[in-house]
């Protein structure tokens, strides 16, 4: 927050996924809690190996080599559900648990196929509950940067080889912040901010990683 202050005043006005996600699930039963406990395990190991790749600044092989085995494996292992029961929704999982399962599918990047036809049954139940216009945006850049096109709403940076982001192709820049604003991301300046404060090598990683969270950015969720 002190490297960034505009993090403050967004973070205030939008709580964060987790809190929203456990408030709408209280008291929910849930129809198949076997998925949403294996959808959460799935999750937490996602965001463990990112939070290792990031204390390296994305620039440790090892450790971007372990992110992209549980990738591979997330991949697998939700092509075959979706397969088989279509993608998860909040009646059968919780809110958190599309949550996760949308995680999965953000990072599921050696399949843009998979990316892009997950990304129409989202869009297509943005009108009801259980699905997050940043998570559909987030999604959106994904799929259009591996179509070859300019991301929407700027969410996808890359390492520089000095470790600090660049951003990805972004179409009609000057309207990109209409366009965040309109899909619940924050100021791209701030979200800048933010990334070169994460991406940065750091001895306090555990602390940048867990603000990261706090704050909701689009960096890993």
């Amino acid at each position: 927050m002190k490297a960034c202050p505009g993090l403050g005043g967004w973070a205030a006005m939008h709580p964060h996924v987790d809190e929203a996600n456990a408030r709408e699930d209280a008291g929910r039963r849930v129809t198949d809690p076997a998925l949403r406990r294996e959808l959460a395990a799935r999750g937490e190991a996602d965001q463990r190996a990112r939070d290792t790749a990031l204390a390296a600044g994305m620039r440790d092989p090892v450790a971007n080599k372990a992110m992209l085995v549980v990738d591979a494996d997330n991949l697998a292992w939700l092509k075959a559900v979706v397969a088989r029961q279509g993608f998860p929704t909040p009646d059968a999982v919780g809110a958190q648990g599309v949550a996760n399962a949308w995680l999965l599918v953000q990072h599921a990047d050696r399949d843009p196929a998979f990316q892009a036809a997950v990304l129409k049954t989202l869009e297509s139940r943005l009108a009801g509950s259980g699905v997050r216009k940043a998570d559909v945006a987030m999604l959106t850049d994904r799929v259009l940067l591996a179509q070859g096109k300019p991301q929407r709403y700027g969410s996808q940076f890359k390492p520089s080889q000095d470790g600090s982001p660049v951003s990805e192709p972004t179409e009609d820049m000057a309207h990109v912040d209409q366009r965040r604003a309109s899909m619940d991301l924050m100021p791209l300046a701030d979200y800048q901010c933010m990334l070169r404060f994460s991406y940065a090598p750091a001895q306090a990683t555990d602390a940048r990683a867990q603000q990261a969270r706090d704050v909701g950015t689009d960096r890993q969720r």
